[in-house]
Order: structure tokens, then sequence, then C-alpha cells
């Protein structure tokens, strides 16, 4: 296989870092050459000998040798369309972007069938944690029921940081940026839609489905304070950035919030910038993919696995119907933190200095609104 690798910043660059020290051992599993012919970006990075450098990408796609196109470079716009010309020419592609396969995967994979090729997107759920590929695969005996976890490494940083060395969360934030674990455009992490793309992406695969991104309801972790963490940890809970998606009786539950896990439970244990992923199935029950979900070389490890199934002739089907009843799941048990008592079914309470808790039993957020109508609240969803 020839390969043209189309971004060079830390995930491109550690492709053709693996791809270049694994050659042999690699070529030896697929029994066949492995050559990355070129490397695309604006500046060369001192690219290995024998890799042409380019700074055009359309050089790479009208390649006729060329095989397997990764896109490495992000964004709605221009992968968008390197993608698209991609699979156009027949080319099978590659990519770590979750955001575009979670805007217009419909697009991109009804392209890739006309054109009777793959695009393998495993890197862009939870970075070298294989799980894209087992739940679309391995699981395929199963019905997925729901799927829930972590999927963001620097939300849970930010929240483990506030939890180990009892900083509010201006701080935590802060030395998360100093470490580079926040995006550019930081509402990507601390509002949730980084993990809403990937539950968006694991939700189309589990229940065979299109939806418009922008009906999954997603709240971040910005309204967390040391103060409600501290109360949950009283209560044997952990506050993550769970996202979740579920079959509900008329539709999908599909959304991303702060949540209260036990900690007695993985999840909750769950630290630091690793994610998880919980599957829950109706013939092997409940299956997790725990490990590191961002970084050079391990997002790297989930492009090349990408790269190498490009040597597979079957072709990887996305035959899904649109829906959107995509709706939040609202059923829930809550954690409610107010001022003054409030009348709620609840599982357990606990007061602290005019400061009142419940932990409710599970019940509609509509109930829980009329409950605390016209009060100063805290509000979060409680994992059972």
């Amino acid at each position: 296989m020839i390969i043209g690798i189309i971004g060079l910043g830390t995930v491109g660059f550690g492709t053709v870092d693996i791809l270049t020290k694994e050659k042999e051992r690699l070529e030896k599993e697929i029994g066949e050459d492995v050559i990355v012919k070129y490397g695309c970006a604006l500046e060369n990075p001192g690219l290995p000998e024998g890799i042409i450098y380019t700074d055009d990408f359309k050089e790479v796609l009208n390649d006729p040798e060329v095989d397997v196109v990764v896109e490495l470079i992000g964004g709605l716009t221009f992968a968008k369309t390197i993608i698209l010309s991609a699979l156009e020419s027949g080319k099978h592609v590659v990519t770590a972007n979750k955001a575009l396969i979670a805007h217009h995967g419909q697009e991109l994979f009804e392209a890739a069938r006309k054109n009777n090729v793959n695009i393998f997107y495993e890197a862009s759920v939870g970075g070298g944690i294989p799980v894209v590929v087992p739940a679309k695969e391995s699981l395929i005996a199963n019905n997925i029921k729901k799927i829930e976890g972590i999927l963001n490494g620097t939300t849970n940083f930010i929240l483990s940081l506030m939890e180990t060395d009892n900083l509010d969360f201006s701080e935590a934030l802060r030395i998360a940026k100093n470490l580079g674990y926040v995006e550019a455009d930081d509402s990507l992490d601390l509002d949730g839609y980084d993990a809403a793309h990937k539950i968006a992406i694991l939700a189309m695969n589990a229940f065979h489905i299109f939806f418009d991104f922008d009906l999954i309801n997603t709240t971040g972790i910005r309204s967390v304070t040391k103060v409600d963490m501290d109360f949950a940890k009283k209560l044997g809970y952990r506050i993550k950035l769970i996202a979740q998606a579920k079959k509900l009786e008329d539709s999908i539950g599909i959304d991303v919030s702060p949540t209260l896990v036990p900690m007695t439970d993985i999840v909750g244990n769950v630290m630091d910038a690793y994610n998880v992923v919980e599957i829950t199935n109706d013939y092997v029950e409940n299956v997790l993919f725990y490990g590191k979900g961002a970084g050079r070389y391990v997002t790297a490890s989930a492009v090349v696995a990408d790269i190498m199934k490009t040597h597979n002739k079957e072709l990887w089907t996305h035959d899904y119907t649109y829906t959107d009843k995509i709706t939040p799941i609202d059923v829930s048990k809550y954690y409610i933190h107010t001022s003054e008592p409030i009348e709620i079914d609840y599982e357990e309470s606990y007061t602290d200095k005019g400061e009142y808790i419940y932990i409710t039993n599970e019940i509609s957020i509509h109930d829980v609104e009329e409950a605390i109508k016209g009060k100063d609240y805290v509000l979060f969803k409680v994992r059972d």
C-alpha cells in the first residue's frame, strides 16, 4: 500500500514515526509493502528520508499511486474537501476527525460506498483505545442497549485535579492549559462538545442511525464547583463528565453532562486524562474499554491500525437510517443542592450549615424542575 498523510502535527508526525519504525513488522503482518510516499503540511517537520514533502494536498490526491489518504488536519472545511476528493478518486481514507464524522458522517459514508472504498475512524473516539472497531465488529452478535463513559480526557484531568489537589475550577483549568491538554477552542472540552462528537459516533454505529448532531443535549463542566465535589464525595460519589446513549421507548437518548458516579464504580475511579467506555449488551452484558484518550503515539497507534485495515478488501458498511428522534435522557437519579429544603422523592439527603443536598430516586426532570422552581440550586445527574 502507498500512503499519503495530510497533516503533520502531533498525531500526523507520530503516525509517520510508527510507520517508519515498524515498517518491516507491519509488512510481515499484512503481506504487503507499506510505503509512506507523501507527508503534507504547511511546514516540513523533518520527514524521514524517502518521504516526499509537499504543502499542496492536491498533489497527494492526484497521485494515482496513492491507495490510502490519511487526513489529520481536523476541522470541518478543508478536511471534508480532502476526504470527499480522496473517496471520489477511489482511495481509502483514514481519519481521526471526530467533529467531521459526527456532523457529516452520512455524506462521507455514502461517498465511500458509492466509490467502493472504506473510511476508517477508530482514532476519532478514545485516542488509542480500540472501541469503534470492537463495538461495530466484535459485538455484532449483541444488541447494544447503552453506551456511557468518560470520553474527554481534558475534563477528567481537570475534575481529578480539583479533587486531589483541592483546587477550584479556574486553577485546575490553568494547569491543564499550561500542560497543553486543552483545545485551542476550549469550549470543545469544557462545554462537552468533544465528548458529544464521540458519543455521536458510538451511537451511530450502535443503533445504526444517522442524525443531526445538534439534537444532542450537551452540558459541560464550567458549573462544577469544589463545594459540590466535596458534598458528592461525602455521599460516596465523584463528579465526572459522562456521555451516554441508550435506547428509550420512542427515541434514542443521547446526552453529555456532569454526573455523580459512585466511588465504588470502576468508572468513578478513572482519573487524570484517562478515558473509559462501558457498553451494555444483551448477551455479553457489560464490556469496558479503558486507556489514554489522547497523545501523539496513543492516537497515532489507532491511525496506523486503521491504515492496516485498508489492506482487507471487505467494505465497512454504514447502511443506516436517518432519525430525528434524538432526545435527552431525562429520567435519572439526580443530585440537588439547594439553600432550603424541598419536597422530592429522595434516596438519601445531607444537611450542612444551611445547605441541603439530595440524591433522588429515579425521577423525571419535569418533577425535579417542579420541586426546585423559584429556588437557587445546583443540579447534576447521578449514575446508578
